[in-house]
């Protein structure tokens, strides 16, 4: 299984196409984390628009900046929240989720047993 796990991991991570792509995912999971919090940011907006700036530059710069933030806000949200959230949703499921999850776990025990004896 580790050799399938490190073919995968080279093929999909080594190169600068997989790197271009690992920052759209996170851009991607950025702008998700972002939508979650789109009262925050129209109200952000909201005062700037009250305030009433009118230098047109500071929208592009706007965007520029916050292209690191987003890809800030999405490796943070892949390498440490969605393992949280994962066990959250694991641990208080429902009753038929955990059932389900028991059985495959007692299918594993079992094939580890059988794999143990075959050897």
């Amino acid at each position: 299984m580790n050799n399938i796990d490190n073919k995968a991991h080279e093929e999909h991570w080594n190169g600068s196409k997989n790197r271009a792509i690992r920052y759209y995912f996170y851009i991607q999971r950025g702008l998700t984390l972002l939508n979650e919090f789109r009262y925050l940011i129209m109200g952000i907006l909201g005062a700037y628009y009250a305030l009433r700036i009118e230098n047109v530059l500071l929208i592009p710069a706007m965007f520029f900046l916050s292209l690191p933030i987003l890809v800030l806000l999405g490796y943070i949200s892949v390498h440490h929240v969605a393992k949280i959230i994962e066990y959250l949703n694991i641990q208080y499921s429902t009753h038929w989720s955990r059932y389900q999850i028991t059985i495959q776990e007692d299918i594993r025990d079992e094939l580890k047993k059988l794999n143990t004896k075959t050897k």
